[in-house]
């Protein structure tokens, strides 16, 4: 097997890993919720529920990120800001 199959391969097997994984949080959280449990202690380890803030923000503070973003293609545009290249790799599947 050749290093590109290889990385594609495993690229693929990724996705659906992380698919499958956001299935199963999605259902143990829902189990969670309809049994009234916070915490769920197994052999594996341990299952909590948490609660993450999502944040909404006045218009203001989208107006100053807009003002954020010209200002940051201002100045890449007349070379104010600076940047380093470093290599990367890209990779894009072949559609079936």
């Amino acid at each position: 097997m050749n290093i590109y199959y290889e990385y594609a391969l495993l690229k693929t097997k990724m996705a659906e890993l992380e698919d499958k994984e956001a299935e199963l949080r999605t259902q143990i959280l829902e189990e969670m919720v309809k049994k009234g449990e916070e915490k769920i202690e197994t052999a594996i380890g341990s299952f909590k529920k948490a609660t993450l803030k999502k944040w909404n923000y006045s218009p203001k503070v989208a107006e100053l990120e807009e003002e954020y973003k010209a200002r940051k293609v201002m100045e890449q545009n007349n070379d104010l800001a600076t940047y380093v290249e470093q290599p990367s790799l890209r990779y894009t599947p072949v559609k079936l």
